[in-house]
């Protein structure tokens, strides 16, 4: 590789670092405190000249000299880079194997709450509200509806995860400079630096994504579908979501509809408070929930970065999390949440002050094996009461067993209230309980659960679009084949086009999306704040402790 691929590596290295889902600012020093720089020039630019001459360089040592034009050079370097990085020979993808404190897991967790919205999404459409009920032996047999199975289809716990995740990659960095001695400038830096960068983090991928959306909604790939579900409101028979408004004056005309739309959705939204029914991609309804819970995060940390540790760690941050509980705000508690656990997680990385003898009784060794088995006992038994409150059902669990007795605790208030707030504890609960289960922990770093976090904020923008277009007339050709009652025959086709239609093609393009437009848009929001950050600033930042370089 030259200096320049070292720099910036398109296939996935540097960039892995940077593309967790709805995450943070700060989560590129999740697992290394080694960061590349501050780029120079146009960062999309860069990032395609990079990428190019990586390609070209792998190609010139691998394949024979032959006499080719620039055009087919550049049609093959083209066709190379739409091989997805873990298929492609010139990808430097690569994965951390676990170690004991590292947060790879944090990844995995992420990579798979994702793929279960997505799965979630994909299934919601055929299915009714039939998914939404737990098990019951007489109206709900079917084992697909017991706690915990449920959740492989499940998606609004899913994103109950996303948020604490995000708490916690947000503040790992700042927690790890409060531990320092003399870094409270290095830290509001970082604060400063991750409030900055923020808006363009989140918003620049999404404005990609409605791009896209918008350019096949001109080019009417909408069209076969929409015209149909107007001929028959009970097409399908769950939930079908809204499409884009298609304008009748061609291209720029839609073009003109797409900056209408993301300005309302990243400006008037998140910003000016304004509802919004995301007519583009209903899916992206957490963005604005994220960018503004995370400006209330990063205010709660610069407000207690001063304070003593145990103060702020067993006092402060439980009375806020209790305080927006209470008051049934239960989004911002589960990003404090992340906050907790954060500090929790950081303790574990300093090293006892107390020395241990290099000689140790057995009986001694007897009774630690015995505590850790306990241990892992409590914490798995923590963990399984979080899958169990995040499993609450949907619809219909004051009427189930086992979630009834919840729903009585809160009597008073809306179901919907009820499986929010059960959900969000759920969330809470397995997250804790993580931290505690180092074994779990290794199986969440697996390369493939890993390299489902790295794509997961483009698997959350892509996986709709597939959905409402080439899964929907999929679906809908292969249940032509059956009678409306013929259950299993139509499961049997949600199952085959999912397998092998919309997973395959969704995995691809948020594959090459991550590439191409995520991981570029993160590069551009470092590079832009190194142009207008203070010289005396730049400097400190460039070479000083707890150096800011994420984006």
């Amino acid at each position: 590789m030259t200096g320049q691929t070292d720099r910036l590596e398109v296939a996935g290295r540097r960039y892995s670092q940077d593309t967790t889902l709805l995450d943070s600012d700060n989560d590129v020093e999740l697992n290394s405190e080694k960061q590349p720089p501050l780029m120079s020039g146009n960062a999309w630019v860069d990032s395609a000249l990079d990428g190019v001459r990586s390609l070209r360089t792998s190609l010139d040592k691998n394949l024979p000299s032959t006499p080719t034009t620039p055009p087919k050079k550049l049609l093959r370097n083209a066709l190379i880079f739409l091989i997805p990085s873990f298929l492609s020979p010139h990808s430097t993808l690569e994965f951390k194997k676990y170690k004991p404190n590292s947060t790879e897991w944090l990844d995995g967790l992420r990579g798979i709450a994702a793929f279960f919205v997505f799965v979630y999404h994909h299934v919601v459409a055929y299915t009714g509200e039939e998914h939404d009920y737990a098990w019951d032996p007489k109206r709900h047999p079917h084992p697909i509806h017991l706690p915990i199975l449920r959740l492989f289809y499940s998606g609004t716990p899913m994103v109950r995860v996303f948020f604490v995740i995000s708490g916690f990659a947000l503040t790992y960095r700042p927690v790890k400079l409060m531990r320092k001695a003399g870094s409270q400038g290095a830290l509001m830096k970082n604060i400063a630096s991750s409030v900055f960068r923020r808006y363009l983090r989140l918003f620049l991928p999404c404005l990609g994504a409605y791009f896209l959306i918008h350019c096949i909604r001109a080019w009417g790939a909408f069209d076969w579908f929409e015209v149909r579900h107007v001929a028959n409101k009970n097409l399908l028979p769950g939930d079908i979501e809204k499409y884009p408004a298609k304008s009748p004056d061609g291209f720029m005309g839609q073009m003109g509809v797409m900056f209408d739309e993301f300005y309302r959705f990243a400006v008037r939204n998140p910003i000016l408070h304004e509802g919004y029914d995301f007519a583009t991609d209903k899916h992206m309804w957490t963005i604005p929930t994220e960018y503004q819970q995370s400006m209330g995060l990063f205010l709660l940390v610069a407000m207690v970065s001063h304070l003593r540790r145990n103060f702020r760690v067993y006092v402060v941050i439980p009375y806020i999390y209790f305080f927006w509980t209470y008051y049934k705000r239960y989004d911002y508690p589960l990003f404090v949440s992340g906050y907790f656990f954060a500090e929790l997680h950081a303790a574990f990385e300093t090293p006892s002050p107390l020395p241990t003898s290099q000689q140790q009784p057995s009986s001694t060794s007897q009774e630690r094996s015995l505590r850790k088995s306990a241990k892992t006992i409590f914490w798995s038994f923590v963990a399984f009461v979080g899958l169990y409150l995040l499993s609450f059902p949907t619809r219909d669990g004051d009427d189930t067993f086992g979630y009834i007795t919840l729903c009585r605790l809160m009597a008073k208030e809306s179901y919907y209230t009820k499986r929010v707030a059960y959900q969000s504890f759920g969330a809470t609960t397995l997250c804790f309980a993580l931290l505690y289960l180092p074994r779990a922990q290794a199986y969440l770093s697996l390369p493939l659960f890993q390299y489902l976090g790295r794509v997961s904020f483009s698997l959350y923008l892509m996986h709709g679009m597939v959905i409402r277009t080439m899964g929907h007339r999929l679906v809908l050709q292969g249940w032509s084949l059956y009678p409306e009652d013929a259950y299993g025959g139509r499961m049997f086709i949600i199952v085959v086009v999912y397998l092998f239609a919309v997973l395959p093609v969704t995995m691809w393009l948020s594959d090459v999306f991550w590439r191409l437009v995520e991981s570029p848009a993160t590069n551009f929001v470092r590079w832009s704040e190194g142009l207008v950050i203070a010289r005396d600033e730049k400097e400190s930042v460039g070479h000083g402790h707890g150096q800011v370089k994420t984006a």
